[in-house]
């Protein structure tokens, strides 16, 4: 079968220090018809500078919005082509990663959703770790113990917007957390690729790092939601009141200068935490990752722009 088209949705507002790097990861893919849709907010830095430069080479639509879930699910729906993505304007495809995922529903028409595993990025594009939570798709795990689908990873077909509808505008930090939720509610097909799709970038002020008590508050909204044992009693509850409270601590460390007392004590617990919060977790492919890690991708240097110019190598084609 020939591989599917694809159209990424890609939302930002005043990201002019990371869009390029993202969007030349999309359009840079090879082996597969890619549009890109970007739903700019009216953004006041740099980017609509970048954006101009790509301008015969993507759809660029530059107005208000009512949040970033309001311009995904409006790009989503406006979108015509066969597997649908969403990327973040601070995170980026890895190369190759498109092809692999056409390839993957090219050969099981009857697959809905497709993710992979993922790097952590810092601001600057250097690669410090691998996600070493992706695990297979197992609806139960997902459901009750932890969001184990990096979102920049996740393609679907189009056809997965008409069985789960748009996600919800009212969540401002779980909002694909709960979506992917649905997909295994809805009994859909999905499939995870064992291979590195992209790079999430993870940096003081990103959503997720900064939602504090009001991203704790929500999270436990959506488990408290689904059927089952009392929340005190489940296993997701406890996982994210250990996330929560690692980052509580973590964000006390960072205010105080490295070299007090009590900033020692607290990186100290932050580490003793850390490793406590993998225990309870206990990702099911961590080591299949890490190893790959070692073997693909720190040979090709530690940066996100390490990895393209690797793969543009005459030995790599």
């Amino acid at each position: 079968m020939a591989q599917p088209s694809f159209t990424v949705v890609m939302p930002t507002y005043n990201q002019g220090e990371f869009i390029e790097v993202a969007v030349q990861s999309v359009l840079g893919q090879q082996g597969c018809e890619v549009a890109l849709l970007v739903y700019d907010a009216v953004s006041t830095d740099g980017t609509a500078a970048v954006l101009e430069r790509y301008r015969e080479r993507l759809r660029w639509i530059r107005e208000p919005d009512k949040g970033m879930v309001d311009a995904i699910n409006r790009g989503l729906w406006a979108a015509d082509g066969e597997v649908l993505a969403w990327l973040n304007s601070d995170d980026a495809y890895l190369p190759g990663a498109l092809a692999r995922v056409g390839q993957a529903f090219a050969d099981d028409q009857a697959l809905d959703f497709v993710y992979g595993d993922a790097l952590e990025m810092a601001r600057d594009g250097e690669i410090f770790t691998p996600n070493q939570f992706t695990e297979d798709c197992v609806g139960e795990r997902y459901l009750h113990s932890h969001n184990f689908i990096c979102q920049p990873t996740m393609f679907f077909r189009r056809r997965v917007l008409e069985a789960v509808g748009p996600l919800r505008e009212d969540l401002l930090w779980t909002m694909d957390y709960e979506w992917f939720a649905r997909f295994f509610l809805h009994g859909l097909k999905g499939r995870r690729l064992q291979c590195f799709i992209a790079a999430n970038r993870d940096y003081a002020v990103t959503k997720t790092n900064t939602g504090g008590g009001a991203r704790y508050r929500e999270m436990i909204g959506i488990h408290r939601l689904r059927p089952g044992r009392p929340l005190w009693l489940r296993r997701s509850f406890w996982i994210y009141s250990a996330e929560a409270l690692i980052k509580r601590v973590n964000a006390w460390r960072d205010r105080l200068a490295a070299r007090t007392l009590l900033a020692r004590g607290l990186n100290a617990l932050s580490r003793i935490g850390g490793g406590l919060f993998l225990r309870l977790v206990s990702p099911r492919s961590r080591r299949d990752i890490v190893d790959r890690y070692l073997k693909e991708i720190l040979p090709r240097g530690r940066n996100i722009r390490d990895q393209w110019a690797a793969a543009s190598r005459p030995e790599a084609r």
